[in-house]
């Protein structure tokens, strides 16, 4: 099979690129999303893109919910980094009927069969051919070794080819065909025809001309907190923190146990999702686009001081700018855009508070601290929540000061966090969920043995008032945000997670003669710092 005869144009085969074919076996993820370039039934080109997810894997195939029509049997498939995994092959399982931990497939995934599977088939005919065409098929198959060894191990997406490797395969849908490439730098110019289509019919064509890039001028450093781009140094959350118990990290059950972000393919234990910082970790909702939880270690010695009164850090350098993290798609997490577009209403609200993990060593500290500000720790909280949650903002140095003082070496504690989403009362903002409620446990070994608390911060009564203008108007005197104590179990239900037996057993909350919020649910107030823990603690 080979590319079929010139049907107009101007163009030639080597204007066009390559894909770089590679057996590395570590290129998707099971959650990751997957982007397929086709032409339907011979049409314009179209991509699929976003909430495609890659659901099985075998041997031989990948499944993924990617949406393909008739006629798109060989269009590339590739991982969320851009890299070809795949060429799609048919809009159900065909191949392979099971997955391989030799679970059936279901049928309402589409297939597509993988490049390392193709990489394998090619070398095993390496020995089947001869002069030409044998040389051209190792220079193809070699081309990804050679890209990779170009940047002393680390890969590029997609990789650069070498001067030297002159020639590969370009895989298509009818076959494979001989391609140049030179030099070490690659540059493509995409234009880009994007096709709307509502049910059956296309409802909206129109070509997308790429401004020109405005001219760049030189201009001082800013003084900003600046993230440590080696991730590899981060720690993330001990649950072995806090000296003899352990506090596991909280585990999603039922529906949210299949909405964890899968990080990007290479990343270490990608599957299972934590995103690892300076003394914190954070697992992300694809789904919803924030962190299910975070769960950080605070050491009391070096914690930072926080006014009680007003709940507000009393020294310590803010960050201006926020970050994405390359270790996980972009498309798992909201970003600036959102904020700016909604910033009459909401911040961009810790879930670890910047102070929390600001511990150890000045550097350990500096990183934790720079750590706090990426857009996966960030949630959309009302531009009140702060200036209105002063108990729930200072809990943790209170849970320190009179909770985790059993011994010199037991000044810690393990704080859990997240939103709540309950589908009932929640309000949107364009696609974004906002939750109306928050949740922190937290967890430590106190004089009387370990002891966990729970609290909630509800929202939802701030977000009729928006700031007009950038200024935010003062504050009306209803607000009053609800602060509760909660038990443990009921976090756990109404924020899917299981906190494990050793959070739960350790719970302070008291149901006796109590007062209750929501469904008929026991829940304590919280009006002063001493509604946070019981007596004698």
């Amino acid at each position: 099979m080979a590319l079929g005869q010139k049907v107009a144009g101007d163009a030639d085969l080597r204007d066009f690129g390559l894909c770089v074919l590679s057996d590395r076996p570590d290129k998707h993820v099971i959650g990751m999303n997957m982007n397929i370039v086709q032409h339907p039934n011979g049409l314009p080109k179209m991509i699929a893109i976003r909430n495609n997810i890659l659901q099985y894997r075998t041997e031989r195939t990948l499944l993924y919910e990617t949406d393909t029509d008739h006629g798109s049997s060989g269009a590339a498939v590739f991982n969320d980094a851009w890299e070809l995994v795949a060429l799609h092959h048919f809009g159900e399982p065909f191949l392979e009927r099971k997955d391989e931990n030799g679970n059936p497939i279901p049928t309402n995934v589409n297939e597509g069969v993988r490049i390392s599977a193709i990489y394998r088939h090619l070398s095993d005919r390496l020995a089947s051919l001869d002069g030409e065409r044998r040389d051209l098929l190792r220079a193809a198959l070699d081309l990804s070794k050679t890209a990779l060894a170009q940047t002393g191990g680390k890969r590029l997406s997609p990789p650069h080819p070498s001067a030297d490797a002159q020639e590969s395969l370009v895989i298509g849908e009818e076959g494979v065909m001989a391609s140049e490439a030179g030099g070490n730098e690659i540059k493509v110019t995409i234009p880009i025809e994007v096709s709307v289509r509502v049910g059956g019919s296309y409802a909206t064509t129109a070509s997308i001309v790429p401004a020109p890039a405005p001219q760049k001028t030189l201009a001082r450093a800013a003084e900003k907190i600046s993230v440590d781009e080696d991730y590899s140094n981060r720690d993330g959350y001990d649950p072995r923190f806090v000296h003899g118990v352990t506090f596991p990290l909280p585990t999603p059950v039922g529906k949210l146990a299949k909405q964890i972000a899968p990080l990007r393919a290479g990343e270490q234990n990608a599957e299972a999702g934590e995103l690892k910082y300076e003394h914190f970790s954070i697992k992300m909702n694809k789904a919803k686009k924030m962190a299910l939880f975070t769960a950080t270690n605070i050491d009391g010695k070096s914690f930072l001081n926080v006014d009680r009164s007003t709940g507000e850090v009393t020294d310590g350098a803010e960050g201006e700018t926020w970050y994405g993290d390359p270790r996980i798609s972009a498309s798992f997490f909201i970003d600036q855009t959102f904020y700016s577009g909604w910033s009459n209403l909401f911040d961009r609200g810790h879930l670890t508070r910047r102070m929390d993990p600001d511990w150890g060593s000045k550097e350990e500290a500096e990183r934790a601290n720079a750590d706090t500000y990426h857009f996966t720790n960030c949630t959309p909280q009302h531009f009140r929540f702060n200036e209105s949650t002063k108990f729930w903002q200072g809990a943790e140095q209170y849970v320190l000061e009179n909770g985790a003082i059993a011994e010199e070496t037991a000044n810690r504690i393990c704080v859990f966090q997240g939103p709540i989403f309950d589908d009932k009362v929640d309000l949107w903002a364009d696609d974004v969920q906002i939750p109306s409620s928050f949740f922190k446990v937290i967890a430590w070994k106190g004089k009387n043995g370990v002891k966990s608390v729970g609290l909630v911060v509800d929202q939802r009564q701030l977000l009729s008032e928006q700031r007009k203008g950038g200024i935010p108007p003062k504050p009306p005197a209803f607000v009053d945000v609800s602060q509760w104590r909660v038990a443990i179990t009921e976090i756990e239900r109404r924020a899917g997670l299981d906190f494990g037996d050793q959070v739960r057993s350790a719970d302070t909350f008291e149901t006796k003669d109590q007062p209750v919020v929501g469904e008929a649910r026991p829940a304590i107030p919280v009006k002063s710092e001493s509604d946070l823990l019981p007596r004698n603690l």
